[in-house]
């Protein structure tokens, strides 16, 4: 029930934006991913911090690579069939080893739309289980709505497939001369996240347990337990983070952000339910200076407030007819 609620407020939410941000556009335009070396073997393919629009073609996502001796190991597959067939020749233009591993960080629609690309290419894709059943059951609806947002240009030839690989626990890939590691971390952002930690450099891609300098996206998240999650991420030996949005992270200064917007959204839904307010009224609360620099933040946090309250309305509803 709670699900079928979330996925519904996410729908109204994309609507929403789409509104807001259609302009006209006609014609498929290229990508023109280009990849970042930021470490030894290691590169990003840098998102933009926008909403989803028919101008950047859904291209808000940070994906990237490691190279080893005898393969290559994607993180994440972009938004689109075409995002991620450009994201193969970008690769191609730094190696041409067989791309092996693509880890899908979770099921959201920017970082897992473009699996079936991959595959073709007979890639093994990773997902943790709980996104793995997440994006089948709420991609088809979700990749509507992509198409509504970003055009069907964009769109066209993308279909929502699945990874040949569950991943519950730490799993360690070798590519060749290098050990990547697959962390697995349940309830935080969304049911199921993964995170990529390339032991050889120190890297490590979090997915969006980690956004920086851009309002988090919670529709699927547990608040507290993505918090905890923040800790055990902190306690990993990295030297840089690349974000699941947002540029690279090489202190600890993100997280405190992170955890402080995390808090105030959850913080604001509870007081507002304690209160008795309306949904309109919940909405009208004042966003603190400090996030206002935050890319999306009208957007996401309408929508953050939205999701929180109709959970907080689910729970109210459970806990009344469970005293009947």
């Amino acid at each position: 029930m709670i699900r079928g609620t979330l996925l519904s407020v996410l729908v109204l939410v994309l609507v929403f934006t789409t509104l807001a941000n259609k302009t006209t556009y006609s014609g498929h335009a290229l990508y023109t991913l280009a990849p970042e070396q930021i470490a030894d073997g290691v590169y990003v393919f840098w998102g933009r911090q926008e909403p989803l629009t028919p101008e950047n073609g859904g291209n808000i996502v940070n994906t990237g690579f490691v190279v080893g001796r005898n393969s290559v190991l994607v993180i994440d597959t972009g938004p689109t069939k075409h995002y991620a067939e450009e994201m193969i020749e970008a690769i191609r233009t730094i190696t041409n080893l067989p791309i092996r591993h693509a880890i899908v960080t979770h099921h959201h629609p920017d970082h897992a739309f473009g699996i079936q690309s991959f595959k073709e290419n007979n890639t093994n894709v990773y997902m943790h289980p709980s996104s793995k059943s997440l994006l089948a059951n709420e991609g088809p609806p979700l990749l509507d709505f992509l198409e509504r947002l970003i055009g069907v240009e964009w769109v066209t030839e993308t279909k929502i497939d699945e990874p040949t690989h569950n991943v519950e626990t730490v799993q360690n890939i070798d590519i060749g001369g290098r050990v990547v590691k697959i962390l697995p971390f349940t309830g935080g952002h969304t049911p199921g996240d993964l995170v990529v930690y390339d032991q050889k450099t120190r890297s490590l891609f979090t997915g969006d347990l980690v956004f920086q300098g851009r309002a988090a996206s919670i529709p699927h998240a547990d608040i507290s337990t993505w918090i905890n999650h923040l800790d055990s991420l902190l306690d990993l030996d990295w030297d840089q983070l690349v974000p699941g949005h947002g540029p690279i992270v090489v202190d600890h200064i993100p997280f405190g952000e992170l955890r402080s917007y995390l808090n105030f959204l959850q913080h604001t839904a509870k007081q507002s339910a304690k209160r008795g307010d309306t949904l309109a009224e919940a909405l009208q609360t004042t966003i603190p200076v400090q996030f206002n620099q935050l890319a999306t933040i009208k957007a996401e946090f309408q929508r953050s407030i939205i999701s929180l309250f109709r959970k907080h309305e689910a729970n109210d509803f459970s806990s009344s007819t469970s005293t009947k």
